[in-house]
């Protein structure tokens, strides 16, 4: 981390300091808790939405290729969804929850939980975020700051409350290994392999339409989600092959030929292939790709190295060891391995090089909805005991019979073996 940060000015420091120090007094008035509070924000975060959808799709176009309606589909509308969702179901879920206690505590205890805010957190955005958010949100809660990569590891100096990151394994263990000086929690949402199975019974035609649209048509591969890899049976593979290619030409071939100059942007109504992200995540695949070049049965096209578009690929069994197979290809490579049954395909995934699932290699955590809330909550357990109800038993000297009943409350035995004891009919 030291190597990250020389030669910064100290300045910088001192913008970072500002506004965590205001972030987090603002966060100790207990204005953010304010019911009303959040629900305001939520309810500008729509209007941003709503008055800038057009700026939002003109942004994701040169950085992503999207299409304007992909961008409303995909992006804003999920985000317009989210906020519905906390407008409609904040008040319940910051509701307590009330929660079991010990049947021998029940005459004078009670308990709840109760989620609470944790505080500071730190979440990485986009540049259009930076200059809209300020205009829409309570500025004193809510600190944007633009920052390189040098000066994120500045930042991640100080102590959060929360981090909450988006990137990849690689950066995922940076984040970590700062957050963990201060014992800070973190979600990080990392990717990973998202595999897929089409066994003998599958519905071939269905399967393969599905998966090239979910792997070629949203953002070109480029999702957390995106299936990387799908196993199939040997004895479907070939029909499955035929159909993959079949759905892909469909989807995509008429996006290929309707693809415009990366400087120029579509209507607002055409559909457009995504192109990569950068230059360097486009030579990151191209370098995957060639190692594995024999494995390639399909390619769509001739990737456009100047647009950052790259032909839409099909590998059938690639080697295990192979690089492509060993992290997430975060692109329009979609590799075919045939397995031999069920068994087999449910053995691959236990290969201790292969990620799979949310965790591990693909991160930790979770969000949206209802988890989204729990994972910026402390759910803090609340316990209340009458004072006029204080049982003398449970404090010392401890006769022979008090130690009985307490041990017989704390095994969980029954209200009638403790009354047995207190009779002297029963030990315990």
């Amino acid at each position: 981390m030291a190597t990250l940060t020389e030669g910064l000015p100290l300045s910088l420091e001192d913008r970072f300091e500002g506004a965590l120090k205001t972030a987090r007094s603002t966060f100790q008035t207990g204005r953010t808790r304010a019911l009303q509070w959040s629900i305001a924000q939520l309810n500008a975060l729509k209007s941003m939405l709503d008055e800038h959808e057009r700026a939002f799709c003109s942004a994701l176009y040169p950085d992503l290729g999207k299409s304007h309606f992909e961008a409303r589909y995909i992006e804003l509308d999920n985000v317009r969804n989210s906020c519905d969702f906390f407008i409609k179901n904040l008040k319940k879920l910051v509701k307590p929850k009330s929660a079991e206690v010990p049947w021998y505590m029940k005459r004078s205890t009670r308990a709840k939980v109760v989620a609470e805010p944790l505080g500071v957190c730190a979440k990485s955005m986009c540049l259009i975020l930076k200059q809209l958010l300020p205009e829409y949100l309570d500025t004193q809660a809510v600190q944007v700051l633009e920052a390189t990569r040098q000066e994120c590891a500045v930042l991640l100096r100080y102590k959060f409350d929360k981090i909450f990151w988006t990137d990849s394994p690689r950066i995922g263990r940076i984040i970590m290994e700062a957050a963990a000086k201060h014992l800070t929690p973190v979600t990080l949402e990392l990717g990973g392999k998202s595999p897929a199975i089409i066994d003998s019974t599958a519905d071939i035609s269905t399967a393969a339409r599905r998966l090239a649209a979910t792997k070629w048509l949203l953002n070109c591969g480029q999702t957390c989600i995106a299936p990387d890899y799908i196993l199939v049976h040997s004895d479907v593979t070939s029909s499955f092959l035929e159909a993959l290619k079949e759905a892909l030409a469909s989807f995509v071939s008429p996006l290929l030929l309707q693809n415009p100059n990366n400087d120029v942007e579509p209507e607002p109504d055409a559909q457009v292939m995504p192109r990569i992200f950068n230059q360097e995540s486009l030579d990151r695949l191209q370098t995957l790709l060639d190692e594995v070049k024999d494995s390639i049965v399909f390619r769509l096209g001739e990737t456009d190295k100047e647009n950052l578009v790259m032909a839409p690929t099909i590998l059938l069994d690639p080697p295990v060891e192979s690089k492509i197979m060993q992290e997430e290809i975060f692109g329009p490579i979609l590799q075919v391995l045939q397995v031999h049954s069920m068994e087999e395909a449910l053995n691959f995934f236990s290969l201790q090089s292969i990620p799979f699932g949310g965790v591990g290699e693909s991160g930790m955590g979770s969000y949206h909805g209802r988890y989204g809330f729990d994972t910026f909550s402390h759910l803090k357990g609340v316990v209340t005991t009458e004072a006029s109800r204080d049982d003398p038993i449970g404090y010392p000297p401890y006769t022979a019979k008090n130690k009985a009943i307490l041990r017989a409350c704390l095994r969980n035995r029954n209200m009638l073996d403790v009354i047995l004891i207190k009779l002297g009919l029963k030990t315990f």
